[in-house]
């Protein structure tokens, strides 16, 4: 039951209250609050497991990280219109990569510093200013990611006068090989 409940929560995206009528179709009466007593319960449980990760994350050579803007709306002590922001890194060995989610109400670079404490390699993200400290820290190299620099290129070409051409053009024949010399050389 606790593996179909994280399943249909963290995989499936399925809220608790959604899970309590799916449940309740069947002829199964839980209630949403014990559904969340058992979600916090199961994450005691995976604390280690959690600190294995962690542990194996910040031993990788590259690690990626990015921040997503969330909206949670019965938060303690927060409007419901408040802002936070769920962090993700990911990294690890070769065929065993890492994934981790880490939620926080900021997206202030004390996060970022907190979450890579003592990490040393290189670090991907985005442009976004709150990696800055990170990237000063001694054995912390940080890199722009092209995903974000391609976004640029692609709004370069929209905004051209039709029937022009500039730099950000490619010619047909040019674009397969370019675009998987850059996946090539992304995905080492």
């Amino acid at each position: 039951m606790l593996a179909t409940l994280l399943t249909t929560k963290y995989v499936d995206g399925l809220p608790l209250h959604r899970f309590e009528k799916v449940l309740g179709r069947h002829g199964i009466d839980i209630p949403r609050q014990t559904l969340a007593r058992w979600v916090i319960q199961c994450s005691e449980h995976f604390q280690l497991l959690l600190n294995l990760m962690r542990d194996s994350l910040l031993c990788s050579q590259v690690i990626h990280c990015d921040e997503a803007r969330v909206q949670v709306l019965k938060e303690p002590g927060r409007e419901p219109s408040s802002q936070s922001w769920m962090w993700v890194q990911t990294g690890g060995p070769s065929g065993r990569p890492v994934i981790l989610f880490d939620y926080s109400t900021s997206r202030a670079q004390e996060v970022a510093t907190r979450l890579l404490d003592g990490y040393r390699g290189y670090v991907m993200t985005d442009d976004y200013a709150g990696y800055n400290a990170l990237g000063a820290q001694a054995g912390v190299e940080r890199l722009g990611c092209w995903a974000h620099a391609r976004r640029k290129f692609v709004e370069a070409q929209k905004v051209q006068p039709k029937g022009k051409t500039g730099r950000a053009d490619i010619e047909p024949d040019q674009q397969a090989v370019r675009c998987r010399a850059g996946f090539e050389y992304c995905e080492r």
